[in-house]
């Protein structure tokens, strides 16, 4: 039997208020044709499926869209919500869905919902739990005095029974990591940090864990635990990643083989990084999101006009030395601030805001001077 990894779709994205939907749909369009070609018989979508809790109608057209045609195909998916999800809206219409082999784990209801499927091999249990927080699991076994995420997630694995003579897989979206390692992260997820942290060391009943929440493709546990990662690149942080989907097949009672599957990049996004003159000179004309990064000490004029000309989709521009000096400034500022006296900084002040020399008025120096003195007395 072969299973689809994907994750974080979120349908709806803008960049820069460009829609991303146009793409996004393509993308799943690919989906259905290597699910085709391939004969793959069930998909896991590990959170994430919309940007944002209240979707976009167009948005919700394409999730339909796109579960009818792995309903007419006869492909078992397993969908849940991620944190940008509503849960309730996801989980809207889950029990008709299941006539389709559509399992949808949108809200939490207490227990890690479990779906048994069968191959030549025998029963594949599969789990599936939705991005939740501990209070949310807490308020269902009070008794129990839960106090991290890990306990909870601990205690719901306890109850579930997982058989450990069979293949189990565990469909969840969180931050997990392995031997105290950080996955490699960017700046477009939420990261959730704190009490939402769990060990890998969890998830020991498993044989596949299907991630979903960082976008970059990536082994937490080798052969065991997997983010997919997300179906297109949404940040500039992103740009030298490879998108892909994670492909499974069991090959025996007790095994899957692996493969990454990569997913095409229609618009792609790019960094560019030199003075003005140099990326001009060396402009290849590209319809791709661009970064530009310049390196010239001076602001230039019209340099996003300029640039234009040949990148119509530049979408960033920073002079990275400036932003270098604004930072040596700012520490050096600090210093400054340390040393100097709290008259000093308050006749600074003054000037700064007001434009006003306070020295050149004695009643008003005075009056300074002594405020100075009292609030450095009060220190």
């Amino acid at each position: 039997m072969k299973f689809l990894h994907l994750s974080d779709l979120h349908l709806g994205r803008k960049f820069y208020q460009v829609s991303l939907l146009p793409m996004q749909k393509k993308t799943l369009q690919t989906v259905l044709k290597y699910i085709d070609e391939n004969k793959v018989e069930g998909i896991f979508l590990a959170g994430d499926i919309y940007d944002k809790g209240i979707p976009f109608t167009e948005a919700v057209t394409v999730l339909d869209t796109f579960l009818t045609e792995l309903a007419k195909r006869h492909v078992m998916t397993f969908l849940i919500s991620g944190n940008h999800d509503s849960p309730e809206r996801l989980q809207f219409g889950s029990s008709l869905f299941e006539s389709n082999h559509i399992h949808i784990a949108g809200s939490f209801r207490g227990t890690l919902e479990k779906v048994t499927v069968n191959d030549a091999y025998g029963p594949i249990h599969i789990y599936m739990l939705p991005f939740v927080k501990l209070a949310q699991i807490a308020c269902y076994y009070p008794e129990e005095k839960l106090e991290t995420l890990s306990q909870a997630v601990s205690y719901l694995i306890q109850k579930a029974n997982v058989t450990k003579e069979e293949r189990n897989i565990l469909i969840y979206h969180g931050f997990v990591l392995h031997d105290m390692v950080d996955p490699e992260t960017s700046d477009s997820e939420l990261y959730l940090g704190g009490m939402q942290l769990l060990d890998a060391s969890l998830f020991s009943d498993f044989d596949y864990v299907a991630l979903g929440h960082i976008h970059k493709p990536q082994w937490v546990k080798r052969n065991q635990i997997r983010y997919s990662g997300s179906l297109m690149k949404y940040s500039f942080s992103e740009s030298m990643q490879i998108k892909s989907m994670t492909l499974l097949e069991s090959v025996d009672a007790s095994h899957f083989v692996f493969s990454q599957v990569p997913l095409p990049v229609e618009k792609d996004m790019c960094v560019i990084r030199g003075s003005l003159e140099e990326l001009l000179n060396n402009a290849n004309v590209t319809a791709d999101f661009v970064r530009a990064e310049l390196t010239d000490t001076d602001i230039l004029p019209y340099a996003s006009e300029r640039l234009r000309e040949f990148y119509p989709f530049l979408m960033e521009l920073i002079y990275v030395n400036q932003k270098e000096e604004m930072m040596k400034s700012s520490v050096e500022a600090l210093h400054d601030f340390h040393e100097r006296s709290m008259l000093e900084l308050l006749s600074a002040f003054y000037q700064e805001v007001y434009g006003i020399c306070i020295e050149e008025n004695e009643t008003e120096y005075e009056i300074l001077q002594k405020l100075s003195r009292e609030m450095e007395e009060n220190q």
